[in-house]
């Protein structure tokens, strides 16, 4: 026999399943709501009395709120002819979020909800959508403010402004710790020509037209004679995607690389410039025109993370190719490599199929070898041999 305190704990599971049905507006098919329960009686009569009683004096019928209890008149050997518990039922919302002791969360929820159905029509879909519902409650208190903002970049799309100088009476760290829910608001209401699809939720600025501070890529010429064709008096200079395009970079060959440190020890090489310490930012590069007109070579970990920036870089710039990223160099410098991350195999689309294999591998043995371990020498001899034109080494 179901007992009260299990009849609550099914209440909580119910209660989701019931605010979808009201944000549905279906109410009304959704209660009376019978709960799957089991309702056989103890063999024992006394013990079966105390079951019953105790399950009538936590229902509706006594305490006014809460569940109901059916029964039917039947005729039994153990008890005669008595009245069962037949089913158990719960007929209101009230009753529900009584029971499922939620009445806080459900008065927030009603109030989150009536100001979203006013002021955010076009969001009403979204907040039907999964548990979408529960992401509204967890911003309740700051529901007006979080509109606020919507409303702005709706009336004006890309506002070219940082976000702390937007228009509105609202404190700037609420977009600030709410970038992705209000990205994907701004992604309904907004047209396709507001939002740039080259950037992520992560990248909110550049996506939604905000400015923003540019991130800056270290850059390195590794040739004297480049250097004073490129008219710098520096060797090495960091400066945003947009003004790094405009270096008068051509013939010369890119050596992309993953590491900071990496990037600072490199020797000299001929018509060679470097940039490092990207991370996942080198999709950003897809800003510098020249690095689609030149030979780009891209060295990063060898670990799941670094084939997976190079499956980013690639999409990006197509005729990348990568150096040190192999299964030989692997095997060569085993007894140097550590424990991976963990992470398991992804469907890397831009990899070549040498790349893939080692992918592939170095996921299934969860391994992986940090480029600042291998000799400069090695990077410097599969560059030779991978040239198309060995004269500039």
């Amino acid at each position: 026999m179901i007992t009260p305190e299990a009849i609550i704990e099914k209440a909580k599971r119910i209660y989701p399943k019931a605010v979808k049905a009201w944000l549905a507006n279906e109410q009304a098919v959704f209660f009376p709501h019978r709960v799957p329960v089991n309702l056989s009686l103890a063999k024992n009569y006394a013990a079966a009395i105390t079951e019953v009683e105790r399950l009538r004096q936590s229902s509706k019928e006594v305490r006014g709120h809460g569940y109901t209890v059916e029964y039917e008149s039947r005729r039994s050997r153990t008890f005669g002819l008595n009245q069962f518990p037949a089913a158990i039922w719960i007929d209101t919302m009230n009753d529900l979020v009584r029971l499922a002791d939620v009445s806080v969360d459900w008065q927030r929820l009603q109030v989150a909800v009536g100001i979203f159905r006013d002021r955010a029509v076009e969001l009403l879909p979204w907040l039907e959508r999964q548990s979408n519902w529960r992401k509204l409650l967890d911003v309740a208190d700051d529901l007006p403010g979080l509109l606020d903002i919507v409303d702005y970049f709706r009336s004006h799309p890309r506002p070219d402004c940082f976000a702390r100088e937007l228009p509105i009476a609202v404190s700037t760290k609420l977009l600030e710790s709410n970038r992705r829910r209000i990205a994907g608001w701004l992604d309904i209401v907004l047209p396709a020509d507001a939002i740039d699809p080259r950037y992520g939720y992560d990248a909110f600025e550049p996506r939604y037209g905000l400015r923003y501070t540019r991130p800056h890529f270290l850059l390195r010429v590794l040739d004297l004679e480049l250097q004073s064709e490129l008219g710098l008096p520096f060797d090495e200079l960091s400066l945003p995607a947009e003004s790094l395009s405009q270096l008068p970079v051509v013939k010369t060959q890119v050596l992309i690389v993953e590491n900071k440190v990496n990037l600072l020890t490199l020797p000299p090489m001929k018509r060679t410039v470097a940039l490092g310490g990207l991370g996942n930012g080198v999709t950003q590069l897809d800003d510098v025109g020249w690095l689609h007109e030149n030979p780009v070579v891209y060295w990063g970990d060898l670990d799941a993370d670094g084939f997976v920036i190079l499956d980013r870089l690639r999409h990006s710039i197509e005729q990348v190719q990568s150096v040190l990223m192999n299964q030989t160099t692997f095997d060569k410098f085993e007894e140097l490599a550590t424990t991976g991350n963990g992470s398991g195999p992804r469907e890397l689309t831009h990899l070549h199929d040498a790349e893939r294999e080692c992918y592939e591998n170095l996921c299934r043995t969860n391994r992986r070898l940090e480029q600042e371990h291998l000799p400069v020498g090695a990077l410097l001899d599969e560059m030779k041999s991978m040239a198309s034109d060995s004269s500039i080494w």
